[in-house]
Parts: structure tokens; sequence; C-alpha cells
């Protein structure tokens, strides 16, 4: 029998997230008619594509070889912006809703990782989190790069 992950529990919250994230922005782009949402949102459900096959792929082999492959990635000290879009216009704009909502997600997603990273008595767990946490970084600078011309 081989030895369970130890980190098997809290990847297993991180692929629930990501994938609550990942299902929100499909669904949402389908039902969304502006072109510059729709795209923002079929790029941000690839990218959260992309990050639940690469937990999955922790969960399945281990994080060490992915740890390794990706060398340190390295967050910030100046925490993403995280300040809404008009939020006036919040319940008037459907543009302005979406950005919001997508903001908030990667947002959560970002200090969750974060603060598991920050509060992880192992080194490999640390960077396993900042990794994830660095990810959601680059979420929140795609959201506000497309929603900021709104």
């Amino acid at each position: 029998m081989s030895p369970k992950n130890p980190l098997e529990t809290l990847l297993n919250i991180a692929l629930s997230m990501s994938t609550r994230h990942y299902e929100y922005y499909d669904e949402t782009a389908d039902s969304v008619e502006i072109p510059q949402v729709k795209a923002l949102l079929r790029v941000l459900a690839d990218t959260e594509r992309d990050l639940i096959i690469e937990i999955q792929d922790m969960i399945v082999t281990g994080v060490l070889d992915e740890i390794e492959e990706m060398g340190r990635v390295e967050v910030g000290d100046d925490p993403p912006d995280d300040t809404p879009f008009a939020p006036e216009r919040n319940d008037t704009d459907p543009q302005i809703f979406v950005c919001n909502k997508a903001l908030e997600q990667e947002v959560k997603g970002y200090t969750f990782y974060l603060s598991i990273s920050a509060r992880a008595k192992s080194e490999l767990v640390s960077r396993v989190f900042e990794y994830l946490a660095f990810i959601k970084s680059e979420q929140i600078e795609r959201v506000r790069k497309v929603c900021e011309s709104f």
C-alpha cells in the first residue's frame, strides 16, 4: 500500500475551488452576449481547467516532481488590486457584474492559497500553495486588463 499523499486533503480543497471557478466561467461564458466578456471568461475557464489538471496530477503522482519542475515562483509583496470595477454599476451593467464576480472569485482563491502557503509547516506545502496563489494573481491581472476597458 502506498503512503497517502500528506497534501491530498489540501489539494482536494484546491481542486474543488478550481472546479467551481471553472464551472462558473464556462456556464457564464455560454450565456454572455458581449464578445470581450465572453472571451475573458473563456480564457479564465481554460486557465482554470489547466490548473485542475495540474492539481489532479499532483494528487495522483505526488507533488515533488511538479515542484521541482516549476522551480520557485515568487508572489510579490504587493497583493493584486482587488478593487471592484464601478460598483455603482454592478446591479445595472452585466459586464461589470461578471467582471466583479470573476475578480471576487480570483481574489478569494489567491487569498486562500497564500494563507495556506504562509501557515505551512513544510517548505513543500508552502511552495505548492505559493505557486497556486501565483496562478491566481495572473488571473486577477487578466480580469483587470479586460474589465478596465468597460
